[in-house]
């Protein structure tokens, strides 16, 4: 189990799942502690189109699945991925070694640390390994937003896991540019962003990729939440 941090769990505003130390997400039970977000219901459904993508192009895909979770956190897409693609080989990337920490924990406690690697890097600085698909829920709140954000949240949730910059999308455009320049080369990209960002999603994707089909997914509430990029 996770060590409990020194925070005032009397606070009605500190989060529930840092009080019990751990949150359901695809039926999983992921331990949480403040140096990693918690995760929201809504971004399983990653897990779900990356599991939908596979099953549509079994063909084009080899036998080895290469899958590179960016930003990972708790480990929880990265996991539960592990769990549901039997034949998968990921990556799970975080610039935080405490985030890692508790992946990692994560990972042994749900048997599939032998399925993951994890690796602490600044997105894909200096990184070039090939991958077929990238799964992605980068910080994306406007930095001037944070502080309208419900107090559980911003006096609690890892400042570092939230702040997406000016306009809540500059990591991904890094993103981009580092998968562009590196020669990654993924058939499959999602990336989870704010709700009220899907036309700059859009535009950002197309101009980052524009040989590829680009397109906005629903998240289980009917909210643009997911931008697909994929191989034509």
């Amino acid at each position: 189990m996770l060590p409990v941090l020194d925070s005032d769990s009397t606070n009605i505003d500190y989060p529930e799942a840092y009080q019990k130390g751990y949150i359901l997400f695809c039926d999983l039970e992921i331990l949480v502690n403040e140096n990693v977000l918690i995760p929201r219901i809504e971004t399983e459904k990653i897990v779900e189109l990356v599991e939908n993508y596979i099953n549509e192009n079994s063909k084009r895909l080899s036998n080895e699945i290469n899958i590179l979770d960016i930003g990972t956190g708790s480990g929880c897409i990265a996991i539960a991925l592990a769990k549901i693609i039997k034949h998968a080989k990921i990556t799970a990337i975080d610039i935080s070694e405490k985030a890692l920490e508790v992946a990692k924990t994560n990972a042994k406690k749900h048997n599939v640390e032998n399925k993951i690697e994890f690796v602490q890097n600044d997105l894909l600085s200096e990184y070039n390994k090939k991958h077929d698909i990238i799964v992605s829920n980068l910080p994306y709140i406007p930095t001037d937003y944070i502080q309208n954000l419900n107090d559980s949240v911003k006096k609690f949730e890892p400042i570092l896991a939230l702040d997406g910059g000016k306009e809540g999308f500059e990591l991904y455009r890094k993103l981009f540019k580092q998968i562009i320049y590196n020669d990654i080369n993924p058939k499959f990209i999602i990336i989870e962003f704010d709700d009220t960002h899907s036309e700059i999603a859009l535009i950002e994707g197309k101009k980052y990729f524009p040989n590829h089909h680009v397109s906005i997914k629903k998240d289980k509430y009917g909210y643009d939440r997911f931008l697909s990029i994929s191989v034509k």
